[in-house]
């Protein structure tokens, strides 16, 4: 016999929260909106996730906003802490949550200031050093996603081109 049931769970989903429990809504339709500008996809166990960090506040552990989470939704079954982590570490990435290591060596989780600057960028001209700013939304994303995936944040960038030949 199994120690565990054949069958997975149905993920939670937002209709699962318990009424006056979860976080403010601003503050998780901002977070949610701050992900899909980052290209994270919104799932319904991110969603609920969101609101469990935003409920449990700032400055705690992955198993606290398990616990959070456990004590929010009806059925009592949070998330899986393996799950929790994985999309925590993707919201890190991403610059969505920061962490920090306390002296016991614990992670622990907070909102992430959003960054207000705008991304600068600037092509050099490799034969002549000639400077061109280029305004372009789609290759500063394009930079910021590449930076999140190795733990960046862009604030500046020169491209160096050459002419045609």
């Amino acid at each position: 016999m199994t120690a565990f049931s054949e069958h997975r769970r149905s993920p939670p989903a937002l209709n699962q929260i318990r009424p006056g429990m979860g976080g403010d809504c601003h503050a998780v339709h901002e977070l949610e909106r701050r992900c899909l500008d980052a290209g994270i996809k919104m799932t319904d166990l991110r969603r609920v996730l969101i609101h469990g960090i935003v409920e449990a506040g700032p400055r705690v552990s992955a198993v606290e906003i398990w616990k959070t989470l456990g004590s929010m939704l009806h059925d009592g079954h949070a998330p899986s802490q393996g799950s929790i982590q994985r999309n925590l570490n993707l919201l890190v990435e991403r610059n969505i949550l920061r962490r920090d290591v306390s002296p016991d060596r614990q992670w622990h989780y907070r909102i992430a200031p959003e960054r207000k600057a705008a991304l600068t960028i600037t092509f050099v001209e490799a034969g002549t050093g000639r400077k061109i700013a280029c305004d372009s939304p789609e290759i500063a994303n394009l930079l910021r996603r590449v930076a999140a995936e190795h733990g960046l944040a862009v604030q500046g960038a020169f491209i160096t081109v050459s002419a045609e030949h």
